[in-house]
C-alpha cells in the first residue's frame, strides 16, 4: 500500500537577506512501508526555528544545507498510522526530525515515543523540546547561573528567549528583557514578570539604555541576536561576566557582513567569558532538564505562548514571519 505525502522544499539557496515565500514550494510523492522496523507516521505539529535559516545557504555550517528539491527537515510530532516494528503501535505519538511534510516513513531508530503526561503534545517541540533544552543548557551549563544575578536577554519574546527569562526568574535573578514590539514588552512584563522589558527598536542608544536600566551592569547576557546588541552588552557587563552566544539572527538575515566588534578591550579588562554553544552537542543531557521542566510546566512556574499557523502550505509563511519577528513565543505549524 502506498499513500501520497506532501512536503515543503527549498527551490534555491538564499545567501543573504530574509527568505521569501516564493523561495519554497510544495511537492508530492508516494510513500510506503517496505522494510522491517519501518513506521508510517502522520505529522500533527511542526516546529519552525531560526537555526533553519543557516541551512538555506551553501556555506559550510554546523548542519549541512537543505537539499534543493527534497523534503526539508525539522522537529515534528506525529502519530503512527502503520508499524512494522514491535516497539511502536498504531496510535503512538512520536517525535522526529521529519518536519515540513504531512506524512513520512522512517526507521524506528530515528523516532522517539512520547508520553504527554497530560501536557499538550506540542510542548515536546517547545519547552520540553529543543527550545527548552537550549534555554536550560545555556543558563545552567554554559552560564552557571546563580541566584540573585542580573541577566540580560535579547530576543526575549521568542521561543528560547522567553524560556530563558522564566528560568532565570525561577533562580531569583533580576531579568532585563529586550524585544522588538510593544506587544511583546507587555507580555514579558505582565505575564512573565520580568523586572524590566523594552523595545530595542525604540531605543536610540543601546549602551545608555542598558546603563539606565541596570547601572551596576550584567552578570549574564544570553545573546540570541549578535551584531550591535552584542557590542552594547559588552560595554555594560560586570567584571567576570559571562556572555552566552546562542544565536545571531540579526546577522543571518543581513544583506552585508557588517563590521566586527569594536570593543574587545572591554572583554580583556573585564575578564569576560564569551562562549558559543549548539544544543546538538548536548542531546544526551536531557534527564535533569526533562524532570525539572515537566515539574515547572505542571506547577505553572513556566508559562507558554505559541504562534500557530494552520496547514502545511503555511510553513513558508510561518518561517518568513518568524524571521521578521511576528511570532510571540514558539512558532508552530499545525497540520
Amino acid at each position: 500500500m502506498s499513500i501520497n505525502s506532501k512536503f515543503v522544499t527549498l527551490k534555491n539557496y538564499i545567501p543573504i537577506g530574509i527568505p521569501k515565500e516564493e523561495d519554497f514550494e510544495i511537492k508530492e510523492v508516494k510513500i510506503s512501508i517496505s522494510e522491517k522496523n519501518e513506521i508510517l507516521v502522520n505529522n500533527l505539529w511542526l516546529s519552525v526555528d531560526p537555526y533553519m535559516r543557516a541551512r538555506m545557504t551553501e556555506k559550510k555550517n554546523y548542519k549541512p544545507p537543505f537539499k534543493l528539491g527534497e523534503p526539508m527537515e525539522g522537529s515534528a510530532i506525529g502519530q503512527v498510522i502503520k508499524s512494522n516494528s514491535k516497539n511502536f503501535k498504531t496510535g503512538d505519538f512520536v517525535l522526529s526530525n521529519c518536519g515540513w511534510r504531512d506524512k513520512f516513513v522512517e526507521k524506528e531508530i530515528n523516532l522517539e515515543k512520547i508520553n504527554s503526561k497530560n501536557l499538550p503534545l506540542q510542548s515536546f517541540l517547545g519547552p520540553l523540546g529543543m527550545t527548552g533544552h537550549t534555554a536550560y543548557i545555556g543558563l545552567y551549563k554554559m552560564a552557571s547561573i546563580k541566584k540573585g544575578q542580573t541577566v540580560l536577554v535579547s530576543s526575549a519574546g521568542g521561543s528560547v528567549g522567553s524560556l530563558v527569562c522564566q528560568i532565570a526568574k525561577i533562580n531569583d535573578c533580576k531579568v532585563i528583557a529586550s524585544t522588538g514590539s510593544d506587544e511583546k514588552v507587555e507580555w514579558l512584563k505582565n505575564e512573565l514578570k520580568v523586572d524590566h522589558a523594552f523595545n530595542y527598536k525604540k531605543t536610540n542608544n543601546l549602551v545608555l539604555k542598558l546603563k539606565e536600566i541596570a547601572p551596576d551592569g550584567f552578570d549574564i547576557y544570553f545573546d540570541n541576536v549578535g551584531g550591535d546588541f552584542l557590542e552594547a552588552a559588552i560595554y555594560r557587563m560586570k567584571n567576570f561576566g559571562k556572555i552566552i552566544i546562542c544565536g545571531r539572527i540579526s546577522q543571518m538575515n543581513a544583506s552585508t557582513t557588517g563590521s566586527g566588534l569594536k570593543n574587545m578591550a572591554h572583554v580583556l579588562v573585564k575578564r569576560l567569558t564569551i562562549k558559543g554553544f549548539l544544543i546538538f552537542d548536548h542531546e544526551n543531557e536531557k534527564g535533569e532538564f526533562t524532570k525539572n521542566m515537566t515539574e515547572w510546566l505542571i506547577s505553572e512556574k513556566i508559562k507558554i505562548r505559541e504562534t500557530v499557523y494552520e496547514g502545511l502550505n503555511n510553513c513558508p509563511k510561518a518561517f518568513v514571519d518568524l524571521l521578521n519577528g511576528k511570532n510571540i513565543g514558539k512558532m508552530l505549524v499545525k497540520i
